[in-house]
């Protein structure tokens, strides 16, 4: 099954108000999806691959809990399991908002199908995801705990989920046209507050530095970790955009091929 895929991150600081815990952006969700809606429409056959952030649902368990770093005290095992339900919360809200726009969404979590040694991946189940795309299915996932070998759980990202699913499809005969994060700012800003439009890694390096510290909760690395990511993919010749969601049709104008606001990573 040869096909082309392109994979969408609805960032957790735009479907979620950050700085207040459990709170969805619904409107805003609502018409993020109404343009993924679109744009399906205009490409029935390219597969689409949802993630999401967690914004103020799973992050504010974890940042009580220290997740990230695994079993490190009597709460833990009970804080993973109270995270991953934090987290599967926002994910059937999201999944309930493409099925009202007449998706086939369907949850795919990656704590039930990647088990990580040392925060790395060890194995994945991967059958499912094949079955789901094959029959034209909508796979949504998102940021995730996961079971770890060594330190008992971990926290993987929205973007090293996607980032892990893009390489694997990438190796299994999948055309991976790009990754998109839907943001609430309109790409990678500089000092100035002035659209970086695209970066490399020739000049990352400089741009690095002009990292701010992200508000609200996020345990994950935020828009460092996201350049990261990308840039990590792009040795696979895998492009990725950072784009803001709130100019309204800017997500289904990347999506289309269409001119958009925002940054590229190549």
């Amino acid at each position: 099954m040869y096909k082309k895929v392109t994979l969408i991150k609805l960032g957790g600081s735009i479907i979620t108000n950050k700085e207040i815990p459990m709170t969805l952006r619904a409107d805003i969700l609502a018409d993020l999806v109404k343009e993924i809606a679109l744009a399906k429409k205009q490409s029935p056959d390219e597969l689409f691959i949802v993630g999401h952030g967690q914004g103020s649902f799973a992050h504010v368990p974890a940042t009580r809990y220290q997740t990230i770093d695994g079993f490190c005290n009597e709460e833990s095992v009970l804080g993973m399991a109270i995270v991953q339900d934090s987290a599967a919360v926002l994910n059937r809200l999201v999944v309930h908002e493409f099925l009202k726009n007449e998706l086939p969404a369907v949850s795919f979590y990656a704590s039930n199908t990647i088990v990580t040694d040392q925060r790395k991946a060890k194995s994945f189940c991967v059958d499912v995801l094949w079955h789901y795309l094959a029959k034209g299915l909508l796979p949504v996932t998102c940021g995730d705990v996961l079971v770890d070998d060594t330190q008992g759980c971990t926290i993987w990202s929205t973007e090293q989920i996607l980032a892990f699913f893009a390489n694997y499809l990438d190796d299994h005969g999948f055309e991976v046209k790009r990754i998109v994060h839907v943001t609430e700012v309109p790409g990678f800003l500089d000092q100035n507050k002035q659209l970086i439009k695209k970066i490399d890694k020739s000049n990352w390096p400089k741009f690095k530095k002009m990292l701010t510290i992200t508000k609200g909760f996020d345990v994950t690395g935020g828009m460092g970790l996201k350049v990261e990511e990308s840039l990590a993919l792009a040795q696979k010749k895998i492009k990725s955009v950072i784009l803001s969601g709130m100019e309204r049709n800017n997500l289904l104008a990347a999506l289309t091929e269409q001119s958009f606001v925002g940054t590229e990573i190549f």
